[in-house]
């Protein structure tokens, strides 16, 4: 797996083995299948990705990579915080947070393929964030043009789905932050009760659980990208005290972060996925 500076901006190729356990991250994730089976187990069920045909989603919503060992894919991943409230991207994401599958074209393949094996060489081994920069650019670039292709998502979404999605946007852009549900729910526009409720009813967990897992799921980005010590990560990922980072990883991933630091750089030292 790459790592860079820009924390969530990432590519690699695939073949890796099936998630025990759903998961959620604050990026986009772009996928292009070159040959094997690869679905996911998402919220609307089990999605197979079709050959050679890029296909994006956003990874706040729970999801488990069910590919087989022979499977061989390429992805990519790219904070949603660099795209959220630019215009050329309103209709992807609006598609994207309702937790809608993008798709392009099959005859594009090859292009995406291109594109991919670029972004996995440029930030293979921490490349300098001009690089970085410019992989974003790119990442950016392909995903307006997904925009424009697919218009914005059709009718309009009940209320308590808009608010939450809303809520759902705003833990996803701001959870490094010192927050609480009661500013999570004024910034998205909704009492703090409706808030917790309809939250909960929409994605099946409570809003402050969702921000947690988004701060656990930052936090491993950087305890395998950075040689950074614990307090700085866990402040960094919104983690007010030590004790907290500590009882939300273990919840998470029933082990320490060090435990899990050490157990990922070992396997990429020994060339595993």
């Amino acid at each position: 797996m790459s790592h860079v500076a820009m924390h969530g901006l990432l590519a690699g190729r695939g073949g890796a083995d099936p998630m025990p356990r759903p998961h959620l991250h604050p990026e986009l994730e772009l996928n292009l299948v070159l040959s094997g089976t690869v679905r996911y187990a998402m919220a609307s069920g089990t999605i197979t990705l079709p050959r050679r045909r890029l296909v994006v989603f956003w990874g706040g919503y729970p999801h488990r990579l069910l590919a087989d060992g022979e499977a061989d894919f390429l992805w990519a991943t790219m904070p949603l915080s660099t795209v959220i409230g630019e215009h050329a991207m309103r209709a992807a994401l609006d598609r994207l947070v309702r937790g809608e599958l993008l798709y392009g074209r099959p005859a594009e393949g090859p292009h995406d393929r291109f594109l991919l094996s670029r972004w996995i060489e440029d930030l293979a081994g921490g490349p300098d964030p001009t690089v970085s920069e410019v992989c974003r650019f790119e990442m950016y670039a392909r995903l307006a043009r997904l925009a424009h292709e697919a218009g914005p998502a059709a009718g309009a979404a009940p209320l308590p789905a808009r608010a939450a999605e809303q809520l759902l946007v705003v833990a996803a852009t701001r959870y490094t932050e010192d927050l609480s549900v009661a500013e999570i729910a004024r910034a998205a526009g909704v009492h703090p009760a409706y808030a917790a409720h309809t939250f909960k009813q929409v994605f099946g967990m409570p809003l402050w659980e969702y921000v947690t897992r988004l701060r656990v799921a930052h936090a491993r980005r950087l305890l395998s990208s950075t040689g950074w010590g614990v307090d700085r990560i866990a402040h960094a990922s919104g983690f007010q005290t030590r004790s907290a980072f500590y009882r939300a990883f273990g919840k998470e991933h029933a082990e320490t972060p060090t435990a899990y630091r050490e157990r990922t750089t070992s396997r990429r030292r020994t060339g595993e996925s």
